[in-house]
């Protein structure tokens, strides 16, 4: 891509009258404003790689930084070329600037991908692949005496005198090679800005047009080179053409933002929004078979999308069914998960709006499920439970005072009595209301750490023979220590024993804890000796909300399933034959390394 070569022997470098029928006039006004420009070319070049460089982070910045150094590179060797007289030296420089000759197209391409958002073809594979006829280009650049693939024969030729003077060259095949190539380069990297520029807001059209028009100079300058070559020596016009690719970039830069902020065509932007969302996107064909699924989706239905591609989309996700697509939105589970996500069904079709297949959008509505849940039951203590044990308190507290008035001491203390049995209550509702409005702050997530889950159980069995003196709480088993699990898991252990214990008639209230690792889950068995849990609690929590008849004697219970739920566990109640209740955890933990 450049006229600057190697010599083939001694004898062809001559000078004057030998060679004067072969030399094509140049004017001694236009070598002056070649030379001028390629000075301008060095100057420019250089505050374009120095403003890229420092910018190398954003996308495109380091191909257009390298674009500048090799068009700097390419212009100040030739300079020189063109001023030296020893042949040595002139015809090592004409070498030494192939690496800017080689560079420059890279570069273009890697700067014009990288600024189009095609980033695949700017990976580090890609750009060695796009490289390799290149650098064997630039070894058969040092090693053409061994084979002339580049060029067969050289010659010095006057341009001004003696003062400036210029190689004439007779190409190989190689050379033809590379410099279509080089071609090839440059027209993919314009095109790609122009496609990218077409629907893109107006600063990013001018930005792309400054480019084009400035890159495509040089490429101008090396054909008209290259054609006025076939005729005798010419100066090479593609370094002074430099000029206005460096000025088209430093317009670029100082007036319409280049690297400040990058374009995002609308196909890009569609193709990573879907990406990278949050919401599973699972797309099917007219036959509901899966076609392609976003990120999101694998890590749901914890599959590949290699696995998931033609696939039944109800064998993907169990809960739906095609019937269902007219639903404005469907509550489902996926796979084991214990997560719920709201399905939205629509169909896409193409250009002449034939029905092509389906996008099924899932949204994970777990946390807004869980607070209106939490709200409601909320809502049904402070409604329910706390009006009708203010009413209590009122009412046994009016009955003390009559009683003391009439002098009926033993019903006074009788009734104040009471009064102190409901006044615990209500603290007690209090109390669960509280720990429920910290389970409704937490994600779950707020501690990222993971404890070892015997440590939590021994204090949670500990923290309630504390308060319950008469139990007997029993540890009978616990894991080893590292089996470890979020910190959630020790309030939920303790409130369950803790109910076994309160909620037990017997003068000594009996419950047993046993935790086992059992394949890759932690269970906890939880037993007591009392009446049993209530079936209407159990009926409220099953259905997953509070009902009329329901209230908040199993808040506890409620906040068992919320914390469970978080830890992506499962809680089950059964009775015991001999009486009293047995509590089931199966948790999610791991053990630690």
């Amino acid at each position: 891509m450049t006229p600057n070569l190697e010599w083939g022997t001694v004898e062809q470098l001559v000078f004057g009258g030998i060679v004067g029928s072969q030399l094509l006039a140049q004017p001694t006004a236009l070598v002056v404003v070649v030379v001028g420009l390629m000075v301008t070319t060095g100057v420019v070049s250089g505050y374009v790689a120095l403003f890229a460089w420092r910018r190398r982070s954003m996308p495109g910045a380091s191909g257009l930084a390298v674009l500048a150094f090799a068009s700097g590179w390419w212009s100040s060797g030739y300079l020189l070329e063109l001023v030296v007289a020893d042949v040595a030296l002139k015809l090592t420089l004409a070498k030494l600037q192939w690496v800017g000759v080689l560079a420059a197209p890279i570069a273009w391409f890697f700067f014009a991908f990288s600024y189009a958002g095609r980033d695949r073809f700017t990976s580090s594979p890609a750009i060695s692949a796009l490289s390799l006829l290149p650098a064997v280009g630039l070894v058969a650049v040092w090693t053409n005496s061994a084979h002339h693939l580049m060029w067969t024969s050289v010659t010095v030729v006057p341009a001004v005198g003696r003062t400036i003077t210029v190689l004439q060259t007779e190409w190989g095949p190689l050379y033809w090679i590379v410099l279509g190539y080089s071609y090839l380069l440059w027209l993919a990297g314009a095109v790609v800005i122009f496609r990218t520029a077409l629907d893109m807001p107006n600063i990013y059209r001018v930005q792309a047009t400054t480019l084009i028009l400035g890159t495509l100079m040089p490429v101008l300058g090396n054909f008209a080179t290259t054609l006025l070559e076939l005729y005798g020596a010419a100066i090479d016009m593609t370094p002074a053409a430099f000029t206005f690719a460096g000025l088209a970039c430093t317009v670029a830069i100082s007036r319409y933002e280049l690297l400040e902020s990058r374009p995002v065509p609308r196909w890009v932007a569609r193709d990573r929004v879907v990406e990278t969302m949050a919401d599973a996107v699972v797309v099917t064909d007219t036959k509901w078979r899966v076609t392609d699924v976003n990120r999101a989706a694998e890590r749901i239905l914890n599959d590949t999308a290699a696995e998931l591609k033609g696939r039944p989309v109800g064998d993907v996700v169990e809960e739906f069914s095609p019937d269902q697509r007219d639903t404005d939105q469907v509550t489902v589970r996926l796979g084991s998960s214990q997560r719920y996500f709201e399905l939205r069904t629509s169909a896409f079709s193409d250009h002449h709006g034939r029905d092509i297949g389906h996008a099924l959008v899932f949204r994970d509505v777990t946390d807004r499920r869980l607070n209106l849940q939490q709200l409601e039951v909320m809502n049904r203590v402070l409604r329910h439970n706390l009006r009708t044990e203010a009413n209590l308190l009122e009412g046994y507290a009016n009955l003390v005072l009559d009683d003391i008035d009439g002098g009926e001491f033993d019903d006074a203390r009788d009734h104040a009595k009471t009064l102190q049995d409901r006044a615990k209550t209500l603290v007690n509702i209090s109390q669960k209301a509280r720990k429920l409005g910290a389970t409704r702050g937490s994600d779950g997530n707020g501690d990222p750490r993971l404890h070892p889950a015997a440590v939590q159980i021994r204090a949670a069995t500990d923290a309630v023979r504390a308060d319950f003196t008469c139990a007997n709480v029993r540890l009978l088993e616990l894991p080893d220590n590292d089996v470890v699990c979020a910190p959630t898991l020790e309030p939920i252990v303790r409130e369950l024993v803790e109910n076994g214990v309160q909620h037990n008639g017997s003068s000594t209230p009996v419950v047993s804890v046993a935790a086992s690792w059992e394949g890759d889950a932690l269970v906890i068995r939880i037993e007591d000796n009392g009446p049993g849990i209530n079936a209407n609690e159990l009926a409220a929590i099953n259905a997953h909300g509070e009902t009329q008849l329901r209230h908040a004697s199993g808040l506890g219970l409620w906040l068992v399933k919320w914390g469970v739920d978080q830890l992506g566990g499962t809680v089950a109640y059964h009775r015991r034959e001999e009486g009293g209740t047995e509590v089931v955890l199966r948790i999610q933990a791991v053990r630690s390394e």
